[in-house]
This record gives C-alpha cells, sequence and structure tokens, in this order.
C-alpha cells in the first residue's frame, strides 16, 4: 500500500474541479487502485484506465484515463513508498497537445 501525497497543482486542479460540479467518484476510485499497489489494482489501471509511463519531459511519470471519460487524465510519481499525485485534468491542461 502507498502513501499519498498531492503537488499544489494537482490540489488547485481539484478544486476547479469542484467548480465544475464534476463527479470526484471516478478519480477516487482510480486513486484507490493506485494506492492499492497491487499486482491486481495495475491489472485494473493498465485493462481499464490504459495507465502507462510517459516519455519525453515527462519521462518516469505515469498516466491513465479517469472513468469513461477518454479526455480526464491523471499523472502521478511513485517514490520510496508514496504516490505523488501532480495534476488532473484534460490532456491539453496537462500536456498541451
Amino acid at each position: 500500500m502507498l502513501k499519498p501525497d498531492y503537488t499544489a497543482a494537482f490540489q488547485r486542479d481539484i478544486k476547479k474541479l469542484k467548480r465544475k460540479h464534476a463527479d470526484l467518484r471516478p478519480l477516487k476510485e482510480v486513486i484507490r487502485l493506485v494506492l492499492e499497489d497491487t499486482a491486481d489494482s495495475k491489472e485494473a489501471l493498465r485493462r481499464r484506465h490504459r495507465a502507462h509511463t510517459l516519455t519525453g519531459d515527462l519521462n518516469g511519470v505515469l498516466e491513465c484515463h479517469i472513468g469513461n471519460a477518454g479526455d480526464w487524465l491523471l499523472l502521478w510519481i511513485r517514490d520510496d513508498g508514496i504516490a505523488m499525485f501532480m495534476r488532473t485534468g484534460s490532456h491539453d491542461e496537462l500536456l498541451g497537445k
């Protein structure tokens, strides 16, 4: 089980989602799977949420899709038993693409 930590940017992203009255349950479910850190949870992240490691400027950062929304992403890194949630939002907001 990983311990969660959140960047200030991630917390701002959550505030923005709350202002838009977004349903945060799918995000909470993905965060639960990340923190669980078991073979089953990793497989669920890969299959259902297309989790993968980024390359280039964000080399080593993990990314997955939230729920059924094709353009809602979660970015995080794993380090020493901690999952640092970095950002959540659309491709354009997070990656500029």
